[in-house]
């Protein structure tokens, strides 16, 4: 659609009125002779306007007379009625159309690559691999191979589970999935054994499968085997490797130490402020200003930019750039020590958050603060049998402990 608003644009076009007595069959004989009417709008019962080509109005006049109806222009617009209006001006008609060839040329080559549904990898990374994939901004559209394009990212991005390249206009639209790693599950009929994957002390355990090996109210390290996968066999000598299964809940502690904050740091805009703009045309910039030393102490910077486009999806390689500075008095409060201390256990909390937390002790020493938490949590961590784990769960398996 809008490729064609530029083509008419490029050729011309008018709004017409067509008055009389029957303008439906006007209209018809205009569509049986080929003649494209488009934004048809009735007026009341007797008009109706249209937008038609120079081309197809000068092909009016003998339909208007056929139908008793009468055409006359409401509005002109495109090209040739600016050159015609400016044809004096050599110069103006020139740069006119040179704008015109050039937004042509423009159009026919990829110049923004939009990345959406990325959350863990980077869009930069992603833009990475399709720039060695061959597409970048300038890429022809005409040279873009979506489906090699694909294939290409899919072995170059591991973390990625579909890709999707939509080109519209000057804008290649890159939708991604990214893939859900899922954490290591061993199958049910893979043998293992369950060790501890903290310290702690055990308040209850409850072996599903497999041969306990420790009991409630002992003291176990990390990686210390709680529940074995190796049980002697009751059919002749030898073991047999089960998939030990079971839950283990015990009491760990975590310490955590930070420093307790002195100072709370206020920022506030003096109300001077120095404005810098640039306008950039490929790689090139062009800065509207002569100096770009700031002389404010602190400030803050504040940047955005503005891309220039036809619509949506015609984006152009040309960008203004804007970069306002506003200059900061920096002074500090310092925190009472309560709110100091407070704010220090609320940054060693995120450490633990999430974990069920029983009792927890804190202990100030000059500007830190170690905080201890108490927790109950399910310790269990699967191990695939090794042949060294096997011996070992082996000699310990006589019967197990009730």
């Amino acid at each position: 659609m809008l490729l064609i608003r530029l083509l008419n644009l490029i050729k011309g076009c008018v709004t017409i009125v067509v008055e009389g007595a029957f303008p439906e069959r006007f209209l018809n004989i205009c569509a049986r002779r080929g003649i494209y009417l488009w934004n048809v709008k009735r007026q009341d019962s007797l008009r109706v306007s249209a937008n038609v080509s120079i081309k197809g109005f000068k092909m009016l006049r003998p339909i208007a007379k056929k139908t008793h109806c009468r055409v006359y222009i409401k509005k002109r617009s495109g090209m040739p009625f600016h050159l015609h209006k400016h044809r004096k001006r050599k110069l103006f008609a020139a740069g006119m159309l040179f704008f015109v060839a050039a937004l042509f040329v423009l159009t026919r080559f990829i110049w923004v690559i939009d990345v959406a549904g990325n959350n863990d990898i980077a869009a930069e990374q992603i833009t990475n691999v399709l720039f060695e994939a061959g597409l970048r901004p300038g890429t022809p559209n005409s040279k873009v191979d979506i489906l090699y394009l694909q294939n290409f990212a899919m072995t170059k991005l591991e973390k990625i589970a579909w890709i999707g390249i939509n080109i519209k206009g000057t804008t290649a639209f890159v939708e991604i999935k990214e893939r859900i790693l899922k954490p290591e599950i061993f199958q049910k009929d893979t043998p293992c054994n369950i060790v501890a994957k903290n310290d702690g002390v055990i308040e209850l355990i409850d072996a599903v499968n497999g041969n306990r090996l420790v009991n409630a109210g002992d003291v176990v390290s990390k990686g210390q085997l709680l529940i074995s996968g190796v049980i002697d066999s009751q059919i002749g000598e030898g073991v047999r490797y089960l998939h030990a299964d079971g839950e283990v809940l015990a009491t760990t502690w975590r310490e955590i130490s930070v420093d307790i904050p002195q100072f709370e740091e206020i920022r506030t805009r003096t109300g001077r402020s120095k404005s810098k703009h640039g306008l950039k045309i490929f790689n090139f910039y062009v800065n509207f200003f002569l100096n770009d030393r700031i002389s404010y102490a602190n400030y803050d910077r504040i940047s955005y930019v503005k891309n220039f486009s036809i619509g949506k999806s015609f984006a152009l390689p040309v960008s203004f750039h804007y970069d306002n500075y506003y200059e900061i008095d920096v002074t500090q409060r310092e925190y009472d020590k309560t709110e100091a201390i407070a704010l220090a256990e609320g940054e060693a909390f995120e450490h633990v958050k999430g974990l069920q937390i029983k009792n927890s002790y804190k202990l100030v020493e000059g500007n830190k603060l170690k905080m201890t938490y108490e927790c109950l949590e399910n310790i269990v961590e699967k191990k695939a049998i090794l042949r060294e784990d096997a011996k070992d769960g082996g000699e310990g398996s006589g019967g197990g402990i009730d």
